[in-house]
């Protein structure tokens, strides 16, 4: 499969300069009390709140805002054809500021933002494709996020702490909001056998040709049965430590992985947190601060501030991590988190 076209989507990969995100996933400070009259809106992508990851920290977000003051709404989704629907209801109640979650999003993102110059949109995994779209408009801020770095690091401890040196990874859908968690899971492994002369590699994903498993098909996001099935398939070929990158399907993998007495990356958010009921399965989780965007960017909106601009989550500024091992801790030995620590400090830079 390919990813989708440059217009239908904005493109995450070329965008103009990125100012920083913010550096770490908290509730909004109260320095300056928020304009109550302000109305701040998210629609969320098909996968549906309660998802535990992608969809669910946005909703952390705009309920961050409305705890500030601002008025709020959202939208889920159900499926594509519910995107531009979704977007229109949300400014027909009077939304002034309209987040958007997921890739999938663009085509009627870009539509309903040159519609509107006078409403701020936003989109989460995706930045303005100036050469499909022309100039990136001034009530418009891409929302991107360098998740490569913090799976890379992923990568690099999953594959010190795997007993069969076999890791696997699939997505929903193929994306570079999806595949760069992919990447960097590949990444890490690369980096660990050249530093270790071993030989460990990752199923799903050739990141050199850019092909890999995904779930495709009416659900990607939202089939944890699917989920399950694929953890097995890649248990079957030897990985003990799966990274699954589709929303809630992924958390079916997870179920797997536990119930197999084997482990998983966790996507998006820390979801050691936020599927407790994994947790012994979870080693650790590639994190998007989408919360602290979706707030960061409401705050900037009310504040006169409608977009022309794009903010980059990097390992630099916080907007992306690695969450801890929690309950794990004890399979990361010292010698391992030591060398993590230097990987770490090699990719904040961008190297």
């Amino acid at each position: 499969t390919t990813a989708p076209a440059a217009t239908e989507a904005p493109a995450a990969t070329e965008a103009p300069a990125a100012t920083e995100a913010p550096a770490e996933s908290t509730a909004p400070e109260s320095e300056a009390p928020a304009a109550t009259d302000y109305k701040a809106c998210v629609a969320f992508d098909s996968g549906g709140l309660g998802d535990k990851g992608f969809n669910d920290l946005g909703k952390i977000g705009l309920e961050n805002a409305a705890a500030a003051g601002y008025q709020t709404a959202f939208s889920e989704a159900q499926g594509s054809t519910d995107y531009a629907a979704n977007i229109q209801r949300l400014i027909d109640e009077g939304c002034q500021s309209i987040i958007t979650i997921g890739f999938n999003q663009g085509e009627a993102t870009v539509a309903a933002t040159l519609a509107n110059p006078d409403i701020a949109f936003a989109q989460v995994d995706a930045t303005w494709d100036e050469t499909a779209n022309g100039p990136t408009p001034a009530n418009f801020t891409g929302l991107d996020f360098q998740i490569d770095e913090a799976a890379t690091l992923a990568g690099y401890v999953a594959s010190g702490v795997s007993k069969t040196g076999v890791l696997g990874t699939y997505g929903g859908m193929q994306f570079p909001g999806v595949t760069r968690f992919m990447d960097g899971m590949v990444a890490g492994a690369n980096i660990y056998n050249e530093q270790n002369g071993t030989k460990v590699k990752v199923l799903g994903w050739d990141a050199a040709k850019q092909t890999g498993t995904f779930v495709g098909g009416d659900n990607p996001w939202g089939d944890a049965a699917k989920g399950e099935q694929l953890a097995k398939t890649l248990m079957d070929q030897g990985a003990d430590i799966v990274h699954p990158v589709a929303g809630s399907t992924g958390n079916g993998s997870i179920k797997a992985m536990l119930a197999a007495g084997k482990w998983a990356i966790g996507v998006d958010t820390d979801q050691a947190l936020s599927l407790p009921e994994y947790s012994k399965a979870i080693l650790t989780s590639a994190q998007k601060a989408i919360d602290v965007a979706v707030l960061e960017t409401i705050k900037k909106n009310a504040g006169g501030d409608m977009g022309g601009e794009n903010f980059l989550g990097t390992l630099a500024n916080g907007g992306v991590l690695m969450s801890p091992y929690h309950d794990l801790a004890s399979m990361v030995s010292p010698e391992l988190q030591a060398k993590v620590d230097e990987e770490t400090a090699a990719l904040a830079p961008g190297d």
